[in-house]
């Protein structure tokens, strides 16, 4: 009893916190961090071979080199992408441990592929259907040192580990900064056109984890983002998600900036619009992210058939917001449209379009449009989709009225 009130008679008399102190709490690593200086220790190395089977990790590194042959030809997948980028992590970090759903099998998109035929089954857990269940191993493993890595089949059944999501999120601040959470969370979701995969699979996951604080939220469309962002997000020392485009992660291929950690805190200028477009009032700002950037891509040669054109950029960073690169556009166009992949009430989309009409309302000469999903459940029928679902073919008819100056 006696140091009980010792305890608090030491609290009692001390200072109150400053106020700038919750937002210091905000994240374990800044924003802006560069992920390439980030070190490990000189023992890593050798703990790693001492404790990895060496006809295994020569497996491993053949497998690598296959993997590298095929960026290096363009061809290269969303998923095989991030399986290179985490097999990588995993030889250079044995803190690093992963978590998956059919993880001997490579899941379905060859995510963890030999990650534990390679580092065994401490390193490498094959979960149980248990989104919750392993999440919260993961939440464990980065409370006491780990850099766990969870892979989900499909994004949208992070919702049975919320709870523990938010628990990620919080505990950098709530610790006092004497716990970091070094968790990634990586998975294919969103809601392309025709996806044909009922509302369970549609739900937006990336919209209800916005508001949890403390984590980043990422997105890739390519196999070069994807890489770059798995990467620095592994090494990061706070929680985050990473979300690919689920009906794109074998058909989309590519290269990747090999060894190479991406920004966490950046949008990707895809497409610049033309001066001579600008010049004329016909230029259009636009913001996607997954599905909505091939949506975009291909609806640009009607778009530039109109006479009209787009600066595409590409969300992959949804929080942190890349305000700077947003405002940069409009200043130039001073029109916006946002394809977004979820929905009307409480998307991304509406948190953007606030974000940019209350730091960027003088650049604007026409309010935000958002191309957004209804807030009805997405259905499974291509006719009904049409209804909840935006696309391509939305977006030219937005760009068309935005040139117009149709509200």
């Amino acid at each position: 009893m006696a140091e009980v009130k010792e305890v608090i008679a030491y609290a009692k008399t001390s200072p109150e916190p400053p106020a700038s102190l919750a937002k210091e709490l905000e994240f374990p690593d800044a924003p802006d961090t560069d992920y390439n200086t980030k070190t490990v220790p000189d023992t890593a190395a050798g703990i790693t071979t001492s404790s990895t089977d060496a006809a295994a990790l020569a497996r491993c590194e053949e497998h690598i080199v296959g993997l590298k042959e095929k960026a290096a030809a363009g061809q290269i997948t969303i998923g095989d992408a991030v399986n290179l980028a985490i097999l990588e992590e995993m030889i250079r970090d044995p803190m690093t441990t992963i978590h998956a759903e059919d993880l001997q099998a490579g899941s379905s998109y060859d995510i963890p592929k030999l990650t534990q035929q390679t580092f065994g089954t401490l390193r490498a857990a094959d979960e149980i259907i248990d989104e919750g269940h392993f999440i919260g191993k993961a939440l464990g493993e980065g409370m006491n040192g780990y850099r766990p890595i969870v892979e989900l089949m499909n994004t949208n059944f992070g919702i049975y580990g919320m709870a523990e999501l938010s628990s990620a999120g919080n505990t950098y601040a709530t610790t006092g900064g004497q716990f970091e959470m070094p968790m990634t969370i990586i998975g294919a979701g969103g809601t392309a056109p025709n996806q044909a995969l009922g509302a369970e699979h549609s739900q937006p996951f990336h919209a209800y984890v916005m508001g949890i604080p403390g984590l980043k939220i990422c997105t890739a469309s390519s196999p070069e983002a994807a890489y770059g962002i798995a990467k620095s997000m592994i090494r990061d020392n706070g929680p985050g998600i990473l979300f690919l485009p689920v009906k794109q992660m074998k058909s989309v291929k590519g290269s990747v900036d090999e060894g190479v950690c991406l920004p966490m805190n950046k949008a990707r200028v895809l497409h610049k619009a033309s001066d001579a477009s600008i010049s004329a009032g016909k230029a259009v700002t636009v913001l996607t992210y997954l599905h909505g950037v091939k949506e975009s891509l291909d609806a640009m040669e009607t778009i530039n058939a109109d006479g009209n054109d787009i600066e595409l950029i590409e969300l992959t960073s949804l929080k942190p917001l890349d305000m700077d690169t947003i405002r940069a556009s409009l200043e130039k166009t001073h029109k916006i449209i946002i394809l977004d992949e979820s929905t009307l009430s409480g998307g991304v989309g509406a948190t953007v379009s606030a974000l940019i009409s209350e730091r960027c309302f003088d650049e604007l000469d026409a309010p935000v449009r958002r191309l957004c999903m209804d807030d009805a459940p997405v259905p499974y029928a291509a006719s009904m989709e049409k209804a909840v679902v935006k696309r391509g073919s939305d977006l030219i008819e937005a760009v068309r009225d935005a040139v117009a100056k149709k509200l």
